[in-house]
């Protein structure tokens, strides 16, 4: 789920809704032109910290370097020194010529492109006047006020572009572009809007694969769409191009607009008639086609994490496209990866290793994980009905009625405390011994501390406070005693305090209680990690219509099904062969296998006079074949030395590994459906029992709800939420799969699933 202020929030409840609004850019970009786009040095002169590369790549500009040129150089804070040596320059200030009123020369790596448009970002010294130099010509461009410029002509037959200044702003300045872009943006809002729709999904136990379909329809009254109109933009849209949609509230009436985080897809398909245009778009999963060969068993292991990074590298993601869960680094994975797709093989390992697999807003792939580890909580002073160590089972506590201010209720909810210490319940939270006075202030500031298993990264913490709430407490988190994060909270008045922040990578954490509510102790039921929750689902405010329950049936058993690699007793033998016909000089093939094979090496198969077949990695004239890379399911191939064209017979040999099956199974119930669960990469009884475990929590609360609600742009697939029943009871859903719609006016759909009740 999105931030959102406090205002957003509770102007989202009100019965009659303030404005809302939509902004939808699709990037019309030749993106031949865009992953070919580069600068020569030969025929440029750039200054010597210049960034060569990322104008290209869509990076923003860091901080900008001083230097001597006329009105350019501030001193209010935002530029910084040059360093002596410019190889030590490592702010991105993109390209920037070495001469004063200096032209940029960009070649591409094909000719004959057809360029629908221009953006530049030359940044706050820009170029009044200037031309743009092209294959066919030169066009000047004048009356420029814009340091993001853009324009919709047509660079036809180009293989470069020259820009060269005629004026600056500044007068007598360097050329700067930090962002270069083959095309431009087209951009819709209210009022081009006719209707909208995204739907995303996410599986909480990674058994499918994740997925995110937007449809948006726009007015075409002025035909600038139309498939016939030469100067349409749709003639010049292209399949994977970036679509951002962003959607804004005035949460007071008054045009005091927030913006909820964008959502980034990819257009899949366009059309258009004389009335509307529409475009619909997919997530990144859905364009990676790729297949995943690199399956390796290993008998001493691999972490998660590092597999995970070889499935990423091998998509050709960059670090910035993807995010992995620390936790992985934890587990050895010792099975090989299958012959499956890229995205499979994520699917595969986030599902064995117990995380979720999703696409965030921004487009880059996660895998978190979906369970706390084990922790125990510690308090040195707490009062003698207090029992610490219950706050992190979660649910609602016994409590005693204390003479504190606001605390003690005579609903019946709360109990009266034995003269005998004996007779006092276990089932407690935490109450601290401390008293604060009429200020708020503690002789000595309450502490509780948690720790943990192993080191835990998690978004989000809840804190339950039971009667009164303290107004300030600090947390501080620890990684092998060495401090990660610390950070305070003022002004609380929440009973149910949900702290939306990122959580990294810590083993221990502290919480010190530095101002109670006037006279009162600090009284705490629960604190909950990660799968936090403040959003309600209420029926007088949020839901459109009764949830409809679906009661599945319950678990018997469920059987994790273990996968047992061996290697082989025989020798060596062909794994494989196929005749080729390779080119003269050297070449390279690759050649895949059905079963899980090592020890591979290759040879060609030789039939002499007589029939008889020898093998040599060597033929008569010269010809060679080597192995390259490989892993369990490929080989790569290197021929050499091929004087001609011809056929050859190839052969490999190997050894195939050796599998059996074994099955870890738990029954919970005496009735009810028997369940089995394959994960090749699960091999070992700790790794069936830790994801039968897992999977044994998701499907004991076998009961799905299809939730019509008024829709709200912050929310996503996986989110949880409080769901109010008929009977005034509330569960905790978690949404599997969220629909929003938007036609001047929020509508939404979700089906969730029951966590537990509370």
């Amino acid at each position: 789920m999105q931030r959102a202020s406090k205002a957003y929030k509770q102007a989202m409840k009100k019965p009659l809704r303030n404005r809302a609004y939509i902004h939808v850019s699709i990037g019309v970009i030749n993106q031949d032109a865009q992953k070919t786009a580069h600068v020569d040095i030969a025929e440029n002169s750039f200054a010597g910290y210049a960034d060569l590369h990322k104008p290209f790549n869509n990076y923003e500009a860091d901080s900008v370097y001083a230097s001597a040129e006329q009105e350019f150089a501030k001193t209010d804070g935002s530029m910084v020194f040059l360093p002596r040596d410019f190889r030590e320059a490592v702010m991105n200030n993109g390209l920037v010529t070495e001469s004063l009123l200096g032209s940029i020369v960009v070649r591409f790596g094909m000719g004959g492109l057809s360029i629908k448009g221009l953006t530049l970002d030359f940044g706050d010294c820009y170029p009044t006047s200037f031309t743009i130099e092209n294959d066919t010509g030169i066009r000047e461009y004048s009356g420029n006020h814009l340091a993001l410029w853009a324009t919709e002509d047509v660079f036809e037959s180009t293989s470069f572009l020259k820009i060269t200044p005629l004026s600056m702003v500044n007068g007598q300045g360097r050329l700067r572009i930090y962002k270069f872009l083959c095309g431009v943006g087209n951009v819709f809002t209210n009022k081009d809007l006719k209707s909208y729709s995204f739907k995303d999904y996410v599986s909480p136990i990674s058994d499918k694969m994740p997925s995110q379909d937007m449809s948006l329809t726009v007015y075409n009254y002025s035909l600038r769409y139309n498939t016939d109109n030469p100067e349409s933009a749709i003639n010049f849209m292209e399949l994977g191009q970036e679509i951002r949609i962003s959607f804004g509230y005035d949460v007071t009436g008054n045009g005091d607009i927030e913006w909820i985080d964008s959502n980034e897809v990819y257009l899949k398909t366009w059309d258009a008639d004389d009335k509307q245009a529409k475009f619909t778009a997919t997530d990144s999963f859905d364009n990676r086609k790729g297949t995943y060969y690199r399956g390796r068993y290993r008998k001493e292991g691999i972490t998660a994490y590092n597999l995970a990074l070889d499935i990423l590298e091998d998509m050709g993601l960059e670090e910035r496209e993807y995010s992995l869960d620390p936790y992985l680094k934890d587990i050895l994975i010792y099975n090989p990866i299958p012959v499956v797709s890229h995205m499979e093989a994520l699917q595969m390992l986030s599902n064995a290793c117990r995380c979720v697999l999703f696409q965030n807003r921004n487009k880059r792939i996660q895998i978190k994980s979906s369970f706390t580890p084990d922790m125990r909580a510690d308090a040195e002073k707490q009062a003698k009905c207090s029992h610490v160590e219950n706050i992190l089972k979660g649910g609602v506590r016994d409590v005693y009625g204390a003479a504190f201010r606001d605390f003690a209720k005579v609903d019946g909810t709360m109990l009266f405390l034995p003269r005998d210490k004996e007779d006092i319940l276990d089932s407690t939270g935490y109450l601290s011994a401390a008293v604060c006075d009429k200020d708020g202030i503690f002789e000595e500031n309450p502490m509780i501390t948690i720790f943990l298993e192993g080191p835990y990264n998690c978004y989000g913490v809840g804190i339950n406070f039971c009667s009164v709430a303290p107004e300030e407490f600090v947390i501080r988190t620890y990684r092998d005693e060495k401090p990660v994060l610390a950070f305070e909270v003022t002004g609380n008045e929440e009973l149910d305090c949900a702290l939306r922040e990122d959580f990294e990578d810590f083993d221990k954490m502290e919480i010190e209680f530095t101002k109670g509510s006037p006279n009162s102790r600090i009284a705490l039921d629960c604190i909950q990690f990660g799968d936090i929750t403040d959003y309600f689902l209420e029926y007088d405010m949020d839901l459109t219509a009764t949830p409809k329950g679906t009661k599945q049936e319950r678990l018997k058993s469920l059987s994790i099904i273990r996968t047992i690699y061996q290697e082989s007793e025989k020798e060596a033998g062909q794994i494989y062969s196929e005749e080729m016909v390779v080119p003269p000089g050297d070449s390279r093939r690759i050649v895949y296998f059905n079963q899980a094979s090592y020890e591979l090496s290759a040879v060609f198969a030789i039939e002499e006079e007589g029939g008889e077949i020898t093998y040599s990695d060597v033929l008569s004239d010269g010809t060679k074949i080597r192995m390259g890379e490989s892993s369990d399911f490929y080989a790569e191939l290197f021929f050499e030395h091929v004087g001609m064209e011809q056929s050859v017979q190839v052969v490999i040999n190997g050894k195939e590994y050796k599998t059996n099956e074994t099955r870890y199974t738990i029954e919970h119930n005496s009735t009810g459906e028997e369940r089995e669960w394959k994960n090749e990469l699960i091999s070992t009884v700790q790794q069936a029992e830790k994801l039968e475990e897992w999977l044994a929590e998701y499907y004991q609360v076998p009961v799905e709800y299809e939730v019509s609600y008024r829709g709200d742009p912050r929310v996503d697939a996986n989110d949880l939420f409080f769901l109010e029943l008929r009977n005034r009871e509330r569960a905790v859903i978690r949404c599997c799969q969220n629909e929003l719609k938007y036609n001047g006016a929020w509508s939404g759909k979700m089906k969730a699933r029951k966590v537990i009740n509370t």
